[in-house]
């Protein structure tokens, strides 16, 4: 069986990346590092294959953006086009192209591995929520031009942006701080599984510590129909919270509905606020004070990251972009 660079990497005790690269002559590997991999090549009969040694060379004017596009997903994270309008108004403007690409968590490894392998795009953004660490290990081992659009939940080298969820939480929490908020209520996902809304919880957590006070937080799954439940428990305390505030803006609806079910006034009664301003905190009344990332700003910073990256495979990233603001309304 022919010698693979898999091989090469293996006996040589370096990544794949760092073999491509004295194959090829690459500055940014050591003169002692390229004469080592060079002798094992010769000594172990490596031998790359025309596509392999072309392949940094050619350029097919597409980026690939990979993620889970089940049904409703439109409802459910409407941040996800403004993300992509982002980068494909950027890629247009620099003569690349954008492929939208469905695949699930469970096929992403072997799915990207494929159309990489195919060279269908010279490079490719993963959003989040089909990441793993076995997809974390191909694009590792396959020197990929990639990024990932939210910080993984595990130790990585890959690259990555994400908004800074801590620092929305504090500006949430600085906001109704100074605005004379005292008894709050956070509505939240799941404990377990809602990263995302724990980031902002510790963010706020920061902020009220420093002034000596708690909020109370209760967990649900995101949806409508669990804001209604969190909503009626929050409603339900004694004494009434001065502010409800709701991680999204599904809950936060939920929230606005029962408060007005039970006659209750907003804002002099009880506030309410929430994370995300669209899709719905402009729309409905009163119109929702809302903590607001620039999803189509985040797309820009993707797209401008990606193409450096072709350039220059050797350019990392693990950042956070777009600063969160206050969107301030009638409910607060």
């Amino acid at each position: 069986m022919a010698t693979t660079i898999y091989d090469l990497a293996e006996a040589a005790g370096v990544s794949i990346a760092t073999v491509s690269r004295a194959l090829n002559n690459h500055y940014a590997v050591s003169e002692a590092t390229k004469k080592r991999i060079l002798a094992l090549a010769e000594e172990m009969d490596f031998h790359p294959s025309a596509r392999a040694r072309s392949f940094a060379k050619r350029r097919s004017g597409i980026v690939l953006f990979v993620t889970d596009l089940y049904r409703n997903i439109a409802f459910e994270n409407p941040h996800m086009f403004e993300i992509i309008t982002g980068i494909s108004q950027y890629l247009d403007s620099k003569n690349y192209s954008l492929l939208i690409k469905h695949i699930s968590a469970k096929d992403a490894p072997s799915g990207i591995k494929d159309l990489m392998n195919k060279e269908q795009a010279d490079a490719v953004i993963i959003h989040a929520a089909i990441l793993s660490r076995t997809l974390a290990g191909v694009i590792s081992h396959m020197a990929l031009p990639h990024l990932i659009i939210g910080k993984p939940d595990f130790p990585t080298s890959i690259c990555w942006i994400d908004v800074d969820h801590e620092q929305a939480g504090q500006k949430a929490a600085t906001y109704l701080l100074d605005k004379g908020y005292r008894r709050m209520v956070f509505l939240m996902g799941n404990e377990e599984t809602d990263k995302i809304s724990l980031a902002r919880r510790n963010g706020m957590l920061s902020m009220f510590e420093e002034e000596e006070l708690s909020f109370t937080t209760l967990y649900g799954d995101s949806s409508y129909e669990s804001g209604i439940d969190l909503a009626e428990k929050a409603i339900s305390q004694n004494p009434l919270p001065d502010i409800i505030l709701c991680t999204n803006n599904y809950i936060a609806m939920a929230c606005l509905q029962v408060a007005r079910h039970k006659g209750l006034d907003i804002p002099d009664t009880v506030a309410i606020m929430t994370f995300d301003n669209y899709p719905f905190s402009m729309l409905v009344q009163p119109q929702l004070t809302a903590v607001e990332a620039d999803m189509y700003d985040m797309g820009q910073e993707a797209a401008r990251f990606i193409l450096r990256k072709v350039k220059v495979p050797e350019l990392q990233t693990q950042s956070y972009c777009t600063i969160p603001r206050i969107v301030e309304r009638e409910s607060t």
